[in-house]
């Protein structure tokens, strides 16, 4: 076990992130947001509103001819009559522009096509692109039927207009989607553009929120019958929070499934559940959600733990944060704090709804940066039972102190302002900057906690993985210094709280060990069955009892007193807990 644990440290110690939390439909970027409205309101006739849209399409940069070919797409799915009244809307817009003196920006024509084959063909081979359905297979049963509106669809649909560059494929998916959402009736056509827009590199993430507008703009029930065939398409390709999602083995007779969850931010949000050996479907079992470091991902150290644990009897979950690996998020490398809180909440909506899980036994684990969102989620959360950290980092206090305490408060502000310009520079069109938690080359001042990071997340032999890329926005500071996970720590009793320390001896918790126990404890190790330990002890410590787990616990302090306290047992030359 302390080799285990001692191999699982973060990206703690270097730079750490956040960033604005998304609403609905704005985990798609602006000019997606245009597209898809107006092609909505194309598609439904709402001339009023498609004005409106156009307005804003124009007045938040979109050329004219980027919102023609939205219309001009539009008719292969709402027929010429909408098309043509959603284009001459336009026309009206474009006239009253003119006539008050603003400019408008009519951008580029479409590039030639060059590819001089038959235009079945082109649109066959397009079709294939990014449908994932080879050229050759069996035709639909309409087409069987009657083969001249299948040659009309490839060489009109897919040749005329998807060979178009002013809008990508995944652009038009986007407006093709929006609008038989908007149109209603056509739900397997619908489905089965949601699977190729997810092909051409929409994510489940933007689908969701294109549907968020949808129901802002057209209606909740055209909306729910999205959300439905987004759930199949989704659960066919094994992302869904589906129970009946078939598993796979894990080793050890430990079963794993791929579940996707949504928080209240819209975002869906990827892990794997694990069930225990010998798993019963008619028990219900304790269970524990596993966060993973900041920079991390499932497929690291949440999801050895998540996996070591179901071998104890435990469902366990590991999942990507949002803006990480599979899960959803827009733009990506994010760390915001709020978001990362609620991550650990929408995990347990999921699980406290889940056949296997005893909604009463369900406990948080977080490892490094992940820990210090576990205890916050915690202090909010009662449907968390108990807590556990392991090597945490408290993520706001690097960002406002540095590591070690090293930065002083004229260097957090000269951040500060740079920061704010980075994020003007970065809205008035300027590339976006990253930053890398890990060090980009190693010298002899290199530290060694920076050594062990590498060794381990750097090292493909270990925990590399290429959804870690160690990556995250720069302006992704200045959030994260405004992130107390501490404060209200005193909320969490009397639920037990436990804090592993791996440079700590890891052995059997003993009578030495300075923790109160409280009344009739119920211990992980007492029974066949992982039990929690629930303390009924309020305001001094609280801890969570397993086999060779040591509890280094205190009294509880609130923010900087609680913060100069953990840092001052720390072991680490760093200051943070290794």
């Amino acid at each position: 076990m302390k080799k285990y644990m001692l191999g699982m440290g973060m990206l703690c110690a270097a730079s750490l992130a956040a960033a604005q939390t998304p609403k609905a439909e704005q985990v798609m970027d602006t000019k997606r947001q245009h597209i898809a409205e107006i092609a909505a309101l194309t598609g439904r006739g709402d001339l009023a509103g498609l004005e409106s849209a156009l307005v804003a399409g124009l007045d938040d940069g979109m050329t004219v001819n980027e919102l023609k070919e939205v219309m001009v797409h539009a008719y292969a799915y709402c027929g010429f009559p909408r098309a043509l009244r959603g284009l001459q809307t336009l026309v009206a817009v474009l006239d009253g522009r003119k006539a008050a003196g603003a400019e408008v920006n009519w951008g580029r024509e479409a590039s030639p096509i060059t590819d001089t084959r038959p235009k079945y063909e082109r649109g066959r081979d397009i079709l294939a692109e990014i449908s994932g359905v080879p050229a050759d297979a069996p035709k639909a049963d309409y087409a069987v039927l009657a083969p001249e509106i299948e040659v009309f669809l490839k060489e009109h649909l897919f040749a005329d207009l998807f060979e178009r560059d002013v809008l990508t494929h995944a652009e038009r998916e986007i407006a093709t989607v929006a609008i038989l959402a908007a149109i209603g009736g056509v739900e397997p056509m619908m489905k089965g553009h949601m699977g190729i827009a997810l092909n051409v590199g929409v994510t489940p993430d933007e689908l969701r929120g294109l549907l968020a507008l949808v129901e802002r703009r057209i209606g909740r029930s055209e909306a729910d019958a999205g959300r439905l065939m987004l759930d199949e398409v989704l659960q066919g390709k094994g992302l869904t929070a589906d129970p009946g999602t078939p598993v796979a083995e894990a080793g050890n007779g430990v079963r794993r499934q791929k579940v996707t969850f949504r928080n209240r931010f819209l975002i869906d949000v990827v892990g794997d559940l694990f069930l225990p050996a010998g798993y019963d479907p008619a028990k219900r079992y304790p269970t524990l959600v596993v966060g993973h470091p900041f920079g991390g991902v499932k497929e690291q150290t949440s999801g050895l733990y998540a996996r070591r644990l179901a071998e104890s009897g435990y469902v366990t979950l590991a999942f990507d944060a949002s803006y990480y690996g599979e899960s959803g998020g827009y733009p990506r490398r994010i760390e915001s704090p709020e978001v990362r809180v609620e991550d650990f909440s929408a995990a347990v909506d999921f699980l406290a709804n889940h056949p296997a899980v005893d909604a009463d036994r369900i406990g948080v684990i977080g490892i490094c940066g992940g820990g210090c969102y576990s205890v916050n989620a915690a202090q909010i959360d009662h449907r968390i039972k108990a807590v556990a950290t392991i090597s945490m980092y408290d993520m706001g206090r690097a960002r406002r102190r540095g590591v070690g305490d090293s930065m002083t408060y004229e260097q957090r502000m000269a951040t500060l302002d740079a920061v704010g310009a980075q994020r003007t520079a970065e809205y008035g069109g300027a590339a976006r900057r990253d930053i890398r938690a890990l060090p980009e080359k190693v010298d002899a001042s290199t530290p060694q906690y920076a050594l062990d990071f590498l060794d381990y997340y750097d090292n493909p032999a270990r925990g590399k993985h290429p959804n870690s890329t160690a990556y995250y926005s720069y302006t992704s500071l200045a959030p994260m210094m405004n992130f107390f996970p501490f404060v209200q720590i005193e909320t969490i009793s009397p639920r037990p709280l436990l804090s592993l320390w791996a440079n700590m001896p890891c052995r059997p918790t003993s009578r030495k060990t300075p923790t109160r126990r409280p009344p009739n404890p119920r211990s992980c190790s007492s029974s066949r069955e992982p039990r929690m330990s629930i303390s009924t002890t309020a305001r001094s410590t609280w801890r969570l009892r397993c086999p060779n787990w040591t509890a280094i616990s205190g009294n509880t302090l609130n923010d900087d007193r609680y913060e100069t306290d953990i840092h001052r047992r720390s072991r680490s030359p760093a200051g943070h807990l290794l």
